[in-house]
């Protein structure tokens, strides 16, 4: 299954909020466990840049528009950014080692 990724930036004094709400919402998607999923959202170091990485098992929907805290996320990116507008774009796997396909914990804080 290809990854999707999501590309954006937003504005400086945004930064912050967004950040809230990407943990908000990955500590929901904790709690829910939804099965068949593989989420990553990273942000470039000392910018204003972020990207989420998305990839779902064959025949399994998307479970993030069913969770609350993830489209306050969406709302949130809608709010902040800037520039090009955040758009999901496939990406094709071509190497990777233990990147893909295996679940890691939820860092807080």
């Amino acid at each position: 299954m290809p990854v999707m990724m999501i590309r954006y930036e937003v504005a400086e004094e945004g930064v912050a909020e967004v950040v809230s709400a990407i943990e908000a919402a990955f500590s929901a998607v904790a709690t829910e466990q939804p099965e068949g999923i593989r989420y990553a959202y990273l942000r470039r170091a000392g910018s204003t840049e972020f990207v989420a990485l998305l990839e779902l098992d064959e025949g399994v929907g998307n479970p993030l528009p069913g969770i609350a805290a993830a489209r306050r996320l969406q709302e949130t990116v809608a709010k902040w950014s800037v520039g090009t507008a955040p758009t999901p774009q496939s990406l094709d796997i071509h190497g990777t080692y233990r990147f893909f396909g295996c679940v890691k914990a939820v860092r807080n804080g």
